[in-house]
């Protein structure tokens, strides 16, 4: 007669088997099942490409369109004799305004602006206090002055909004010379994404390039909250600059229950810079809708077989969940320290084998531990090695001035000097290997003075500046030596010192100095992530474009200034800077970190509201004294305008104590960004 027990592993092994089996044969539908779905999901994908090409197309076909109508009309109207008398009227500047206001109208412009011949505004319809700046270097408006109808993207930081602007010659007739230049602008939002989903039944999504090169919503069809996770994390700067086949940049994110895919396209200024772009977007699953309804029916056919496959399993894992939570409770004391288990299995089963496999592995466990304690008494020593440097000494050598139409270098033709300051020469040239102007600033002998400490430690500090690619940021490009004098070029910018544009206009308004605050702190941001601190943040340090845009110099130049002689690379103790914006810990010599950048943040922009500084002494050790022990006044004192939230920000900034300050320039431009 036939040993009972001899019959249940073979039994338990033969019912494991068909549990097996069926799960397999679950597992052969589920992956047939996947592989369908994933042929589906690329086939509709394809079919969006192809879709998402032609709506690009279509986008910039319709932006190309409404830019030429623009165009055409400006044309039109300003070669009426009378309204262009008007709009040139610069002894009658509101006859010019309302002319320019009756163009914008007849047109169908958002705003508009008209210059003389000389690129001076004469009158601007949506900021119409502006008028005599110097508009010239504009690209739209240099263009027309040149004779040319050109057009491209118009970044309003202020209002943070985005136009398609023309710029249109102003003349008497066809080939005459240009008389001004008119502007005329539309703007990129919520309408205009609607007009262009009606004619290409897809969503569109407009943005704009923040100073980091983020996208910003302007215009959609969609919720901005929803896709503006998606664009920050897909859409790049580079690769939209880099896209001129047409081809676009991929998207695909995910709106509510629908998974939609985008193709991004690139909005550029006249110079072809990327200014933002647009998206068009359109959804997976109106593309897979007829496979969905099938994949359901397989979903239900799978589940069904799925549910018998475990109710089997069920019963037969009762026969053997016994002995498999005694092992998983052994299992638990072994990994809590306890060698002391014993597996109480006896069956001769595959469990069986497994629980005196167990056993085994404990007893291994056990003579492991002992030799771990033992090693753990017996260890330990550690050594450390220094490591030491040698500088090699430099010796500087005087250089004179450069005159203007000499070459410097062997490949910089200087053309004019453009300043003087405390550590050397400032000059005007033209790289004729890479064929762009730069800027040369020759250092004199005795900033280097340090010898190679010195020398070193300004090589480090332009090796960290050249890092810093923003264009908040005057670039540095290269530190050189000739014939003993070393010289550094840098990015050439036209512009004004925010600290002419205070001396010539006094007080800011809020808005604008809320915009230089912002795109200062947005410099501050990127050059402290590289680890560099300016050291000299001052208005005389900060240019605008004619375009609005802020540019901070000499990053990496203020640590040259007045070094220590024979010390290290980050020797503490050395007051560098400007008085009138140096904080409480550099000008009494201790260790910098970037907070000291945002205390001259804080300073600048007092400047910029107040028309002044906030501390003003008859000698330098008065201001110094000022600075180190009164409390930084309220710039409502002398500005009553500036607003509380605004006069907060400004004194928060300039704390005595950098741990009162904003943590980083990151915080400090949120601060800015909430007041507008």
């Amino acid at each position: 007669m036939p040993d009972a027990n001899a019959t249940k592993p073979a039994f338990g092994l033969t019912a494991k088997i068909f549990v097996a089996s069926t799960l397999l044969v679950v597992a052969v539908l589920g992956i047939t099942f996947g592989v369908t779905s994933l042929q589906a999901n690329r086939t509709a994908d394809a079919s969006i490409h192809r879709a998402l090409l032609s709506t690009r197309r279509a986008v910039d076909d319709y932006l190309a369109a409404r830019t030429r109508t623009l165009g055409r009309a400006s044309t039109v109207a300003t070669d009426v004799p009378q309204y262009r008398q008007r709009l040139l009227n610069q002894g009658a500047r509101a006859e010019a305004l309302d002319q320019a206001d009756d163009i914008r109208g007849l047109i169908g412009a958002a705003w508009v602006l008209v210059t003389n011949s000389d690129g001076i505004l004469i009158a601007r319809t949506d900021y119409r206090e502006q008028y005599d700046r110097d508009l010239s270097i504009a690209p739209l408006v240099a263009n027309a002055l040149s004779g040319d109808q050109t057009s491209g993207a118009w970044l309003d930081d202020v209002r943070g909004t985005m136009y398609l602007a023309v710029g249109t010659p102003l003349r008497d007739r066809p080939t005459a010379a240009p008389l001004g230049a008119l502007v005329a602008t539309y703007q990129i939002d919520d309408s205009l994404a609607g007009a262009i989903k009606q004619a290409t039944n897809s969503d569109v999504v407009f943005f704009a390039l923040d100073t980091l090169g983020k996208p910003v919503v302007v215009g959609s069809t969609v919720p901005a909250q929803d896709i503006s996770p998606a664009l920050q994390s897909s859409v790049k700067a580079e690769a939209l600059a880099a896209d001129t086949g047409g081809e676009g940049m991929a998207l695909a994110a995910s709106l509510g229950k629908q998974h939609v895919i985008g193709l991004a396209g690139a909005i550029r200024s006249p110079a072809g810079d990327v200014r933002g772009g647009f998206v068009a977007l359109r959804s997976r699953e109106s593309e897979l809708a007829a496979f969905n309804a099938l994949r359901r029916t397989m979903l239900w056919a799978v589940g069904l077989g799925v549910v018998l496959a475990l109710i089997f399993a069920f019963v037969q894992a009762r026969q053997i969940a016994g002995p498999v939570r005694r092992l998983a409770i052994a299992t638990r004391r072994v990994q809590d320290g306890d060698y002391s288990v014993d597996v109480a299995v006896q069956s001769r089963d595959e469990i069986g084998i497994l629980s005196q496999a167990f056993k085994s592995l404990v007893e291994d466990l056990k003579e492991k531990a002992a030799l771990v304690d033992y090693m753990m008494q017996a260890s330990g020593s550690a050594a450390t090695q220094p490591i030491t440097s040698m500088p090699t000494a430099v010796r500087p050598v005087d250089g004179g001035q450069l005159r203007p139409g000499a070459t410097f270098a062997g490949r910089y033709e200087v053309k004019e000097v453009l300043g003087a300051g405390g550590m050397g020469v400032v000059y005007r040239a033209y790289d004729r290997e890479l064929q762009e102007p730069v800027a040369i600033k020759t250092l004199k002998p005795e900033a280097m003075a340090g010898g190679s400490v010195a020398l070193d430690r300004f090589k480090q500090e332009i090796r960290l500046a050249r890092k810093i690619a923003h264009r908040n940021v005057v670039r540095t490009y290269d530190l050189g030596e000739q014939n003993g004098m070393y010289y550094l070029t840098m990015e050439y910018v036209e512009g004004t010192s925010l600290k002419q544009l205070i001396v010539s206009r006094g007080k800011l308004p809020v808005a604008v100095t809320l915009t230089v605050g912002k795109q200062l702190c947005r410099a501050l941001e990127v050059a402290h992530a590289e680890g560099v601190i300016h050291r000299d943040i001052k208005p005389q340090n900060i240019v605008v474009e004619p375009s609005g845009f802020l540019k901070v110099m000499d990053f990496g130049i203020a640590r040259l200034a007045n070094p220590p002689q024979g010390k290290g690379l980050t020797e503490a103790g050395v007051s560098i800077g400007t008085p009138d914006y140096m904080s409480p810990e550099q000008l009494s010599g201790a260790e910098l970190d970037p907070r000291s950048d945002l205390y001259a943040a804080g300073v600048v922009l007092f400047e910029c509201v107040t028309g002044r500084v906030p501390f003003e002494g008859e000698t330098t050790w008065a201001l110094v004294a000022k600075h180190l022990e009164e409390e930084p006044p309220d710039p409502r004192k002398f500005n009553p305008d500036v607003p509380g939230p605004l006069a907060a920000v400004i004194l928060k900034a300039m704390a005595k104590q950098p741990a009162d300050r904003y943590a980083t320039a990151s915080d400090m431009h949120d601060a800015l960004a909430r007041l507008g």
